[in-house]
């Protein structure tokens, strides 16, 4: 979407209320649109809401798009779900949304978010075709905001020690807050995860150690994944923790103060099992030289043998693809990560599903290929190198 269109819909939207920014993500999508319906389209849809579309809406987006929750509209009952049905139909055969960039060459990625096809195909279909409801007596399950702990209550809860105010007229912003641990011993942590305290303007969050590894990604409707066994994150007596979250108001919140007060949570390695340290290999691009908006490779020398178990690309921009490889001393081209349209604000890291053993002296390499036309891209609030990380275990 065009940053002149979201301006005009921020501007809309504060005179009526049926312009709203949406926000999907696995099954969470951010539309820069007002809601757009033909009263004169005629029924062309085999599918219809209640029976069809509502089970596809509910699974893949019900984490977020349902009333309280992460997103400023729900999904889940007809009325809401029908004024929308041609942004809904533009994202996904445009291939926006939902947001998962994995290319099917890549390496099998954790935690799969693409849509099927044929699930696709019901939603573009009815939304095409009139938007009809089906049975109007039928009585669909009520779908409710429940946020939980993804792995279940972790370890340790460190809430932020006081809530952040989001005051007007700041829509958006990043802040970073140190929380302490208190913990005496060491602890090997295998996943992170976060509770915002309110969802409605907690849009990510990055979890790491202070001056330390980067533990979890943080995106609403993501999984929080595990380290494979044997594998975490050491976490010394008297750490703290970095959280970053990046905040954005809902249209009908900008001219509010709206605070906040998240929570993280760490999961711990068995105390008897044996753990290796998990450690990181970046690869940035270089500053000098060359066009910095066009085709790209570069790469560098991985220092020691390892078993690479996810990889964490940080974008600068939009691109039509990103393809991260290593190229071992005999000359083996061995694929690590292929994306197709990736875009710096849906960051995550990629668990594969299994790990790759490299030889030392192989080359890590990176090839970008930018968009042929920006002009429709929205601002990034969060700015990054490009760069990748490896996430490996020592062989």
């Amino acid at each position: 979407m065009s940053s002149g269109l979201m301006e005009a819909g921020r501007k809309l939207g504060r005179t009526t209320a049926a312009c709203v920014a949406v926000f999907l993500a696995a099954g969470l999508f951010l539309i820069f649109a007002t809601p757009h319906t033909d009263a004169h389209t005629p029924v062309t849809s085999k599918y219809d809401y209640n029976k069809d579309v509502f089970p596809l809406l509910r699974d893949h987006c019900g984490e977020c798009h349902v009333p309280g929750g992460p997103a400023p509209m729900s999904l889940v009952t007809y009325g809401a779900a029908m004024p929308w049905a041609e942004s809904i139909r533009e994202e996904l055969t445009a291939g926006r949304m939902p947001p998962w960039p994995v290319d099917p060459t890549s390496p099998a990625i954790k935690d799969r978010q693409a849509i099927s096809s044929h699930d696709l195909d019901v939603i573009v279909v009815w939304a095409s075709g009139g938007t009809p409801q089906g049975d109007p007596d039928a009585k669909l399950p009520e779908v409710t905001f429940h946020p939980e702990w993804k792995l279940g209550p972790p370890d340790l809860k460190i809430q932020m020690d006081a809530e952040h105010t989001v005051a007007p007229p700041a829509v958006e912003e990043v802040r970073d807050f140190i929380l302490p641990t208190n913990l005496a011993g060491t602890k090997w942590i295998k996943a992170a995860d976060l509770m915002p305290g309110n969802a409605a303007i907690v849009r990510d969050a990055i979890i790491s150690i202070e001056n330390g590894p980067v533990l979890a990604l943080w995106q609403p409707g993501n999984d929080a994944t595990a380290a494979p066994d044997g594998a975490g994150f050491r976490l010394a007596p008297g750490s703290k923790i970095h959280l970053q979250i990046h905040y954005k108001k809902h249209f009908d919140q900008e001219r509010n103060a709206v605070s906040d007060r998240s929570t993280v949570g760490l999961y711990f390695a068995d105390s008897l099992a044996e753990v290796q340290e998990l450690q990181s290999f970046t690869i940035d691009r270089p500053k000098a030289g060359g066009d910095p908006g066009g085709a790209a490779g570069f790469g560098a020398a991985l220092p020691r043998a390892a078993r690479i178990v996810a990889l964490r690309p940080m974008l600068d921009r939009a691109y039509q693809s990103v393809n991260v490889d290593a190229i071992t001393p005999s000359g083996e081209d061995v694929p690590l990560l292929r994306l197709s349209g990736p875009q710096p604000q849906w960051f995550r890291r990629y668990w594969l599903q299994k790990s790759l053993e490299i030889p030392a002296g192989s080359k890590i390499t990176v090839h970008v290929t930018p968009l042929a036309d920006y002009s429709d891209q929205p601002k990034v609030t969060r700015q990054s190198p490009l760069q990748v990380v490896l996430e490996y275990v020592p062989l």
